[in-house]
């Protein structure tokens, strides 16, 4: 870690928060962009890096092992294609693309370049929930009876931001969180045989959903919400046992009851250890991630994607010069 230093893409709050873990980790931040130039001057000063007006400039600096872009989801794509065209490392926030389009793109010009892409889903980057997936496929519960997800807290009324609300910015739940319990179906179970969705739209963004995936022997029920509290936690139960993941996008601990009762605990800093694994891959030379395939990115959007169209949530990125909606990859 010592050794390997990060261009960082976005200056805002979750780049504070992941500076923060990656230093105290022994991490190197060597350069930094933000549009706003004062921004992006006091991140650096603040984390020892360099500020500069210009992304490509940060990316080309000398130092810089690979980048991680963390600007609203909407700049996600223009700025991973610029690292990747440039022949540097990205790692990219989540979610990845806005669309399965935008996703396939990505991985399809980072392997014809020949350049590390992983999305920055820290949930898959870390033990708890690779244990969790462990101890599912390992069937130390038994056959899967029935799954429940739940990630909704009232964000809005304390913490409104103009990337939460705003279509332009790909504002809303669905992506913003619900993206982590989709994906931890996904991770677990695979591609259902069927998915529903319904949700409230508001201002062009969605606020909750209510999304059930379909896997013939069980459902996976998921309660989305960033306009009320019902707390955040994963219970999965089956014929020997049941698996409890409080927290779960960021646990630090999962409990399994039952004949093969076990505790696992991870007190380790979760977005350093995201960043450590993915240097590790990055120096040597792998080209995608373990941790985060981009298999699992591309299917994971492509549920998202179903969730949005049954909800009738379309991006402005995703329509035409004449307004109608179409397959645009962004």
């Amino acid at each position: 870690m010592q050794n390997f230093g990060w261009a960082f893409l976005g200056c805002g709050g979750i780049a504070h928060t992941v500076a923060r873990e990656l230093i105290k980790d022994g991490g190197k931040i060597v350069a930094c962009w933000n549009r706003s130039e004062g921004r992006a001057r006091q991140f650096a000063a603040q984390y020892g890096a360099t500020a500069y007006l210009d992304a490509r400039e940060a990316l080309t600096a000398k130092g810089v092992n690979g980048a991680y872009i963390a600007v609203t989801h909407n700049g996600h794509l223009p700025l991973a294609q610029l690292c990747i065209q440039l022949g540097v490392p990205v790692l990219c926030e989540k979610p990845l693309t806005v669309n399965e389009g935008g996703a396939r793109q990505l991985f399809d010009m980072a392997k014809s370049k020949g350049v590390y892409l992983a999305e920055a889903m820290w949930t898959w980057f870390n033990d708890t929930a690779i244990k969790v997936r462990e101890w599912v496929k390992s069937g130390k519960i038994g056959d899967i009876t029935a799954v429940s997800a739940t990630y909704a807290l009232p964000m809005l009324p304390f913490m409104e931001k103009e990337r939460h609300k705003s279509p332009a910015l790909i504002g809303g739940a669905l992506l913003d969180i619900g993206v982590y319990p989709i994906r931890y179906m996904y991770e677990l179970f695979g591609m259902p045989k069927g998915i529903t969705c319904r949700g409230k739209l508001q201002g062009g963004v969605d606020k909750r959903e209510r999304v059930v995936m379909d896997y013939g022997a069980f459902k996976a029920n998921i309660y989305i919400a960033r306009s009320s509290l019902a707390g955040e936690g994963l219970k999965i139960c089956g014929t020997q046992g049941k698996i409890c993941v409080p927290c779960f996008h960021a646990a630090s601990h999962a409990r399994l009851t039952g004949k093969n009762g076990e505790r696992f605990c991870d007190n380790s800093l979760k977005y350093a250890v995201q960043f450590r694994r993915a240097a590790g891959e990055i120096s040597g030379g792998r080209k995608v991630s373990a941790y985060c395939p981009p298999q699992s990115t591309i299917y994971t959007m492509r549920l998202l994607d179903e969730c949005r169209a049954q909800m009738g949530l379309i991006y402005p990125c995703e329509r035409q010069k004449d307004g109608t909606a179409a397959p645009l990859p962004c």
